[in-house]
């Protein structure tokens, strides 16, 4: 029974350690979005990202009343889109490039424009 526990641990720490590596990995290359196909692929996933933050950054808003689902998604793809278009240079991002601050900067500006209509 100890053998099996100790192999296990180290399965749990190998994993840990590699999950690690892989996210350190995908934080630094780079991620071509010059053909529609991959910005949209791209897209997809960081509008994924922003629904999920969304709600946290409502709360640092301030809004009188919260956006309905589908202005939601209309603030998270023009997000997506603004971040793209400033820091995709010569149709390549990386995720590091793109700090939190700038993200919610983006969003906050998608709020403004998109609760003001």
């Amino acid at each position: 029974m100890k053998i099996f526990a100790r192999i296990l641990l180290v399965a749990v720490v190998a994993a840990v350690v590699l999950g690690a590596l892989l996210f350190v990995w995908a934080m630094q290359r780079e991620i071509d979005v010059s053909t529609p196909e991959a910005r949209a692929q791209q897209m997809s996933a960081m509008t994924l990202g922003c629904k999920v933050r969304l709600p946290e950054v409502l709360k640092r808003s301030k809004l009188n009343a919260l956006p309905q689902a589908a202005q939601m998604d209309q603030i998270c793809t023009c997000a997506v889109n603004k971040i793209l278009d400033t820091y995709a240079v010569a149709g390549k991002i990386k995720p590091s490039d793109v700090t939190e601050e700038q993200t919610d900067a983006a969003e906050f500006a998608c709020i403004k424009e998109l609760t003001a209509q």
